[in-house]
């Protein structure tokens, strides 16, 4: 078995001790996008939560997922653009041939959760054309140069077989370092690793990286500039996550509320308190100790629920009454507008009293500014990354291709517009720029639709033209053809 060098074992602890703290985190996050978030601390302080967990199931709303929902449906690749035409076809079609339409969704859908995915370039099978594989940030990490987004030193991928057995994988531009752990062990940092030979590697180990860079592209969103070696990235609702638990918090104080205030509340005047033996978690009685007889207690003689028994000794007693609590005191409605606020999802898309009516498209698209300014910062920053992955890919190609650095991904336009809008800005361009240019920018047409209908184009004016030739002219000759 091949010795594992000094230096890579502790590059690969130290990779796997932040990968730990990474996938703990998106553990959390992924339960709030789920709608099974954790219990708030003002719970399991206040001793309810099996009052909570009964409660809760039928209530709790995944409000993660709408945060980020609403900004995954408008981002949608449509091309890449670096002014050489063929070598833009190269890329569009491995995009393509790695059905990226879908996948990329979901790696975006990884980003706007834990605020990063990653994208694994290498060279596909029989060299057809290079693969991508993705994985969220509770799978991989990577390393970069001190205080650099770019230049990147190495990768951990690190994931648990169908047999209980943890790998891992450590991609480095000197070689792919290949490992597993123990069986049943956690893999997480501490594992004993030993390097892992597949049956494709015909016993190399570790595996030449004939590329010279680390095979592994960064797809991230809200960066900041902040030093060190694994640069800052944010989820979209990962700064809210006290709000979403206090949204639940009032839920399940309005549900008790409900359920314990919201029913009729019957009794008897006159009678002897009933009493109960008082008994301990066990079921057993609670002895007096002074008396030596099992300690007494009235059976609820003021318990307001549904099912609750009031009772009064003395008839002769007088009654107060005690106005129901309002749910609508506990409602929800001022922590989702800040929700709304912070997290620049328009307030129409959560629930709203009264609902809306007579609302015209101009103030919904103005609610919707917010968003569209989101989405625009989310374009630039992912697709930085993509245009990475292009480039990975067309060194990797059978034959390879250089993507410009100046290249950019193009991207669908979902602001809410009508089809008569987008056609009266068309006419209106049309005389402005060429014709491609205006159905990118007005009928959101994809690079590929564009190319079909020029060729579609081309083929009318062919036809126009063959027409011509074969009408008779003034003499009444006509011009052969071919």
């Amino acid at each position: 078995m091949p010795e594992i060098p000094d230096e890579i074992k502790r590059q690969l602890a130290k990779l796997s001790q932040r990968l730990d703290r990474r996938a703990d985190k998106c553990r959390v996050l992924e339960r709030y996008y789920d709608g099974s978030s954790p219990l708030p601390a003002a719970v399991v302080r206040a001793n309810v939560t099996r009052a909570y967990r009964m409660l809760m199931p039928v209530a709790e709303a995944p409000w993660g997922s709408l945060v980020v929902d609403s900004t995954l449906d408008r981002l949608e690749p449509s091309g890449i653009r670096s002014g050489d035409k063929e070598v833009d076809r190269k890329a569009w079609g491995v995009w393509q041939d790695n059905k990226m339409d879908a996948e990329s969704k979901l790696a975006h859908n990884a980003a706007l959760i834990d605020g990063r995915a990653n994208a694994l370039v290498w060279r596909g099978d029989d060299d057809a054309f290079p693969t991508i594989s993705l994985d969220d940030a509770s799978t991989m990490i990577v390393q970069y140069h001190e205080g650099s987004r770019r230049n990147r030193v190495a990768a951990l991928r690190r994931w648990m077989d169908d047999d209980q057995v943890p790998s891992a994988t450590l991609y480095r531009r000197d070689g792919i370092f290949k490992f597993r752990g123990p069986k049943h062990s956690s893999g997480r940092a501490g594992t004993q690793w030993e390097p892992r030979i597949g049956p494709r590697d015909q016993g190399e180990w570790p595996l030449a990286n004939p590329f010279d860079t680390v095979p592994v592209v960064e797809v991230a969103i809200n960066r900041r500039l902040k030093p060190g070696s694994f640069p800052y990235a944010r989820g979209e609702y990962e700064n809210c996550t006290g709000l979403i638990d206090r949204i639940n918090l009032l839920t399940f104080l309005g549900l008790v509320v409900a359920f314990y205030m919201g029913f009729p509340l019957r009794g008897t005047v006159g009678q002897k308190i009933i009493r109960d033996v008082l008994r301990d978690d066990r079921g057993e009685p609670i002895i007096d100790e002074a008396t030596g007889k099992p300690k007494e207690e009235a059976v609820a003689p003021f318990d307001a629920s549904a099912a609750g028994f009031f009772q009064l000794e003395n008839k002769d007693a007088k009654i107060v009454q005690y106005e129901a609590a309002d749910r609508k005191n506990l409602s929800v409605l001022a922590e989702l507008d800040q929700l709304s606020t912070i997290t620049k999802t328009p307030r129409h898309y959560f629930p709203m009293e009264g609902g809306m009516s007579n609302l015209a498209a101009d103030a919904i698209r103005a609610s919707e500014g917010s968003l569209h300014a989101k989405v625009t910062g989310h374009k630039a920053s992912l697709g930085e990354g993509w245009e990475d992955v292009h480039r990975l890919a067309g060194r990797m190609a059978k034959e390879p291709y250089e993507l410009s650095p100046r290249a950019e991904l193009t991207w669908k336009d979902h602001e809410s517009r009508s089809l008569a809008e987008r056609a009266d800005a068309a006419s209106k361009l049309k005389d402005v720029v060429p014709w491609q240019v205006v159905a990118e920018m007005a009928l959101n047409a994809t690079q590929e639709e564009i190319a079909r209908w020029t060729a579609e184009r081309g083929a009318d004016s062919l036809t126009k033209l063959v027409a011509e030739a074969q009408t008779p002219s003034n003499g009444g000759t006509t011009i052969p053809v071919g």
